[in-house]
């Protein structure tokens, strides 16, 4: 599959479930008004880039680098505000190592490198932020950080160049491992709780 495709058919499955009433399990706390403004600037900026520098810049950076800041700054607290920044640059390191490294590994690679490294990325930000804008946040801070880095540290072979198709698939797999993985703990704790207080009413009982 060419490079894009994948982010736009992720697209078109997240408008379907959306549109089917899956909004406020996959990404309940956002409003339906933000989620649409995002598609409707995602699609607009798809094929629009500039040059700043030596930097070729596609226009969903732009886009995920003011979700990211608006996300922070509208968050309640100094302490959360430097929690969901250093959990961004935490997966900055992490995505640019991934990159840099998954060659070396192939038994780690699960159908390919973009796919590993948006399972990883996601499953450690579902275990590092909860709710699903901070997860939006995170993990575009992260992913956005990770590319730049990647991208100077080769800018001697290659044009430095940052949020192109390859990085849309990344970023769209990782959305989806993150929520995905979010959604799997949050049913595995509520089966727990459930358990735990079914065992605790039945000794009770037989206490009694």
């Amino acid at each position: 599959m060419n490079a894009g495709y994948l982010s736009l058919l992720l697209i078109v499955v997240s408008l379907i479930l959306f549109a089917s009433g899956w909004k406020e399990i996959i990404l309940r706390g956002i409003t339906h008004l933000s989620l649409l403004l995002f598609f409707i600037a995602w699609l607009l900026l798809l094929g629009w880039s500039f040059t700043l520098d030596q930097w070729r810049i596609f226009g969903c950076v732009p886009l995920l680098l003011s979700v990211s800041f608006l996300v922070i700054l509208r968050t309640r607290g100094m302490l959360l505000r430097f929690h969901l920044f250093s959990v961004g640059l935490l997966l900055g390191s992490v995505f640019f190592f991934l990159k840099e490294t998954i060659h070396l590994m192939p038994a780690m690679i699960i159908l390919n490198p973009e796919w590993t490294m948006a399972i990883i990325n996601g499953l450690l930000v579902s275990a590092l932020v909860r709710w699903p804008a901070f997860q939006v946040a995170a993990l575009s801070l992260g992913l956005l950080i990770g590319e730049g880095m990647y991208a100077y540290s080769h800018r001697e072979q290659t044009d430095m160049v940052i949020g192109h198709a390859g990085f849309q698939d990344v970023w769209w797999l990782t959305l989806y491992a993150a929520r995905g993985s979010s959604l799997v703990l949050e049913s595995a704790a509520a089966g727990c709780k459930k358990a735990y207080y079914y065992v605790w009413n039945a000794i009770r009982e037989r206490k009694e």
